[in-house]
């Protein structure tokens, strides 16, 4: 489970967005439907959008030492319509991350590509699609079934490090409540951060085959309105996060357990004050502890408060705590090959320690009609004392050009999960145009 996290809603598919007209770029005001240029009327219809973006980075993200890397992303977005019944999205990515001297893979990859059906009180979504789950913010511990590329270069990247998965999502709706069954036949897993030791293999089995022994299958109750939103959820699939394996004293592996989480999340307004609540059980493939290469079991749970100071200002503050199941340290392991690797593992996974807690916090202000916005989020990691700060600033030149600028930092002891990430520490430029 990662510590930073997109913070995303789910909302049914009969509800899901369009992208902006692109006439609204070009005018001001909605023109009549007969001065609109037929190729306009196609390129609305096709719910052609996406963004642009020029970025510079400082430093990598995957933990290969490279510095003063600046990039070029492109990633188109189309969403039609097929009438009252259906519709589709299509989104992928085109990046190179180090224009200069090719030291980053430049690469292409497909982020969702799934179409809708409306059967009255049913939707059906096929096809690869970002499933996020949790209602806290940054930090979610129900979110498992949507991989991520933590290794993603991008102002923007806690919304954006989502990379899909293929699936089947079924909702029902009846009042307030909406059953949500989805089957997931091809796993997909995470992108890590992994720094290479010299004379050392590690190698990923990411079982993306489609067996049936790597599906998965989740199902979720949510409730939203009246008195509180709140919703119970489980998950029976793979870890989108991997564990290491030592293979031999030169070489190891990356493989994926399976899990069964049992989650549960709830949201309340209290005027200006909203509160917010996430736990989950998670039961793994090693209840007793007793196997260092597979993670222990684990109870997490989030409560946070938000409050609108004022029309402007909004500020996020959240506190949590993880507790291992049967914990065993890593650093007793005598072999050192061994211990080496379950320490790496127990790092990413945090479970470094039996009990673990922290806190977040997000405080968001806009200024200049809300053309110019600065947030300031932070996360503190508890016994290690390791943390991640971003400043940032964004400013909306135009409708269709905004800038970023920013600071990434990590810090705290190597065997950390902040600190781990040190050596990705970066001041960020970005220059995007939104299609």
């Amino acid at each position: 489970m990662e510590p930073v996290a997109p913070t995303q809603k789910t909302e049914p598919a009969s509800q899901g967005t369009q992208a902006p007209s692109p006439s609204s770029f070009f005018s001001v005001g909605a023109p009549e439907e007969a001065d609109v240029p037929a190729w306009r009327q196609w390129i609305d219809q096709a719910g052609i959008g996406g963004h642009a973006r020029f970025d510079y980075y400082s430093a990598s993200k995957r933990l290969d030492g490279n510095h003063n890397l600046p990039g070029l992303t492109f990633q188109p977005k189309f969403q039609p319509k097929f009438g009252t019944w259906g519709d589709a999205k299509v989104e992928a990515r085109l990046k190179d991350q180090d224009l200069g001297d090719r030291r980053e893979p430049a690469q292409g990859r497909l982020i969702e590509a799934y179409s809708n059906l409306y059967l009255g009180a049913v939707d059906v979504r096929v096809g690869k699609q970002n499933i996020p789950w949790g209602r806290a913010d940054a930090l979610n511990p129900t979110d498992n079934l949507t991989p991520k590329d933590f290794t993603l270069l991008s102002a923007r990247d806690e919304e954006e490090r989502r990379i899909g998965t293929v699936g089947i999502r079924t909702n029902y709706y009846r009042g307030d409540y909406t059953l949500s069954l989805i089957w997931l036949p091809i796993f997909n897993p995470s992108t890590i951060p992994l720094s290479q030791t010299p004379g050392f293999q590690i190698t990923e089995d990411k079982r993306s085959q489609g067996k049936w022994s790597d599906q998965g299958f989740a199902a979720k109750l949510d409730h939203t309105g009246g008195i509180i939103d709140w919703s119970i959820s489980y998950y029976y699939g793979l870890n989108v996060i991997p564990i290491g394996r030592p293979l031999s004293p030169v070489q190891a592996q990356l493989v994926h357990t399976r899990l069964n989480v049992f989650g549960a999340d709830f949201a309340k307004n209290f005027g200006r004050y909203g509160v917010r609540g996430e736990m989950a059980y998670a039961q793994t493939q090693d209840p007793s502890g007793t196997d260092p290469f597979i993670i222990n079991p684990y109870f997490m749970y989030v409560l946070g408060v938000d409050r609108d100071i004022t029309e402007d200002v909004n500020i996020n503050v959240q506190a949590y705590q993880r507790v291992i199941v049967n914990f065993h340290d890593p650093f007793a392991i005598q072999d050192p090959v061994a211990r080496n690797v379950a320490v790496l593992s127990d790092t990413f996974n945090q479970q470094l320690n039996q009990y673990q807690g922290g806190f977040t916090s997000r405080i968001k202000a806009t200024w200049l009609n809300k053309t110019l916005e600065g947030e300031l989020l932070g996360m503190l990691n508890l016994p290690r004392r390791d943390f991640f700060i971003r400043p940032s600033l964004a400013y909306a030149f135009t409708d269709v050009w905004r800038g970023y600028i920013g600071w990434d930092i990590f810090n705290g002891q190597q065997t950390s999960f902040f600190g781990r990430l040190e050596p990705n520490t970066a001041f960020f430029l970005e220059i995007r145009a939104i299609l």
